[in-house]
């Protein structure tokens, strides 16, 4: 198996297309020994954005960034390969037209739950979602993405279906993901993700495409796994600090008050869905992401994606 995969391991570490430099330059993350008890394996990630020399976070400069991401999310890199810079620009259009131009839209979710899999967990997208919209004025339904990861500690290849939500609340939040992964697996919705996935996964050379079947629906079957990569974000209360005297003693303890808060509060919650999900197969990759104002951030995006930041 270990002799088998090898050279794929490194073919999937070479589709990732997000780069380090911009996860570090935006993004922090607090060490910590939370797990979610009743899944297995599932580690829950504490991230951040980092501040301003002020203690200010800047969510302003994120949503900037991911914008200029759209086309790789969006199309293949073949589509992306050896334009000039007019086609360039082109395709940066097409890419914003496929976004919806509502500050209500979860794309913005979508496209960071993205940026995360592929920076942290070195999932590289293994399906371009956003080039099957048919409908830009719609949610797409089913996952936010599908990414492919090879755990060699376990020998497994996972299939990794992406759940973002990012709401004015924490329970809010995790309340709509699980309710959307559980219609995931209680309708006809995976049978159709996974053959949308299988069908239009041409990010993969055809020989990995190959080897990949034959882990999710083949002879391999038993050692492919799914996992839920659940993204969610919330306005945090805390963030109230940076607004008034208590400002400079929220800076300096901020890692320490987040930490706290995850385990007086948010663990708890999450073990809570995870014991009432009904599919207990299912391994979970939790990102948890504090916002100061969800509703700012997603005005921020949409203003430059429009070419208005």
């Amino acid at each position: 198996m270990r002799e088998a995969w090898y050279p794929r391991v490194q073919e999937l570490l070479h589709l990732v297309e997000v780069r380090q430099s911009d996860y570090d330059s935006h993004f922090g993350d607090v060490a910590h020994g939370f797990v979610c008890n009743h899944a297995p394996n599932s580690p829950v990630r504490l991230h951040y954005v980092l501040p301003d020399g002020s203690g200010e976070p800047r969510f302003a400069q994120l949503a900037r960034m991911l914008v200029r991401y759209i086309t790789i999310y969006c199309y293949q890199a073949t589509r992306r390969k050896d334009l000039g810079e007019i086609d360039r620009n082109e395709l940066f259009m097409q890419a914003r037209d496929l976004f919806r131009q509502v500050d209500s839209s979860g794309q913005v979710g979508e496209l960071l739950v993205y940026f995360l899999l592929e920076a942290v967990l070195k999932a590289p997208q293994a399906l371009k979602k956003m080039q099957l919209t048919t409908n830009a004025k719609e949610e797409r339904k089913g996952s936010d993405g599908v990414h492919l990861r090879f755990d060699s500690s376990s020998q497994m290849l996972e299939v990794i279906f992406a759940e973002a939500k990012i709401w004015g609340s924490f329970t809010g939040a995790l309340a709509d993901a699980f309710k959307s992964m559980e219609t995931f697996h209680d309708s006809r919705t995976k049978s159709h993700e996974v053959n949308c996935f299988t069908a239009n996964f041409c990010v993969l050379s055809p020989e990995l495409q190959e080897q990949v079947i034959s882990y999710v629906d083949g002879e391999n079957a038993s050692r492919s796994r799914l996992v839920h990569a659940c993204l969610i974000g919330f306005d945090w209360d805390e963030y109230k600090c940076l607004d008034d005297e208590r400002r400079a003693a929220f800076v300096a303890e901020f890692e320490d008050r987040y930490r706290k808060w995850v385990e007086g509060f948010a663990i708890g919650h999450i073990n809570d869905k995870a014991r009432e999900f009904k599919h207990k197969q299912v391994r979970f990759e939790f990102f948890i992401l504090p916002f100061k104002d969800v509703a700012q951030f997603r005005s921020w995006f949409l203003a430059e994606l429009q070419g208005k930041g």
